[in-house]
């Protein structure tokens, strides 16, 4: 903190003062373009998240967050309102114990692209949410990896899946999700999330893709961020459900 002071003076000569005030000013120049470079540097090399809002942050793969600002309008349809009722989840930490685990998980229900409501019940049987942003190259890697695991037949009769499409930016890569689910051959249900990832922060969401998976009581039973690829499905879901 600057603390204010009278000025001194003396009857010495006094040194002139324009030259070292020039040089702080070129030294603050250098500074700022520095640390703007520095932040545009960052972002060529984001990937897992970008514009999922305040809490989510850091990619499930560790490469950093990107830019929250877009520029065009989301267009109707790809966003719909969310209802959330409980506490959300703490994000997933970096390493260790996911401490949202054995804990309620906020109910969830929205609707899908067309309009028709999408709830989450694992009342009816475990539910995995699979949060994907259509932006995420790490997703559109991942989604493959889940269509074959749905494939060879090693899915949990009981084991609900949704994806839930969030982060939506009109200005990012496969715009519109709608399309791009489609494009991509997802054949389990989609729940659009808010216009401000309302049910991506619910669920503590770090990364995309990021997949959580609640028990038929309610309970988280286990997070993931990050690809995991088919292997690495199916050893989530056998850990999670044991």
């Amino acid at each position: 903190m600057a603390t204010d002071r009278s000025p001194q003076w003396s009857d010495a000569p006094q040194p002139k003062k324009g030259l070292p005030w020039l040089w702080i000013g070129l030294a603050v120049v250098v500074l700022v373009a520095a640390g703007f470079a520095v932040l545009s540097a960052g972002a060529d090399n984001e990937l897992t998240v970008g514009t999922v809002p305040a809490t989510v942050d850091g990619g499930g793969d560790g490469e950093g967050d990107g830019s929250t600002a877009t520029t065009a309008a989301v267009s109707k349809g790809e966003v719909w309102p969310v209802t959330i009722t409980g506490t959300p989840l703490v994000p997933l930490p970096d390493g260790g114990p996911d401490p949202a685990v054995g804990a309620a998980a906020p109910q969830l229900s929205g609707y899908t692209f067309d309009g028709s409501a999408v709830a989450v019940d694992p009342s009816k049987g475990p539910v995995m949410l699979v949060f994907l942003a259509h932006w995420c190259p790490h997703c559109n890697r991942e989604i493959p990896e889940l269509l074959s695991w749905k494939s060879s037949g090693a899915v949990p009769d009981d084991l609900q899946v949704i994806a839930v499409t969030t982060a939506v930016n009109p200005d990012r890569d496969f715009y519109p999700p709608s399309q791009w689910i489609v494009d991509k051959g997802w054949t389990w249900p989609v729940l659009a999330d808010s216009e401000t990832s309302e049910a991506a922060q619910a669920m503590g969401v770090s990364g995309f893709p990021f997949s959580v998976i609640i028990g038929a009581d309610g309970t988280v039973l286990g997070r993931a961020s990050g690809e995991l690829g088919e292997a690495g499905i199916q050893a989530f879901v056998d850990a999670a459900l044991a």
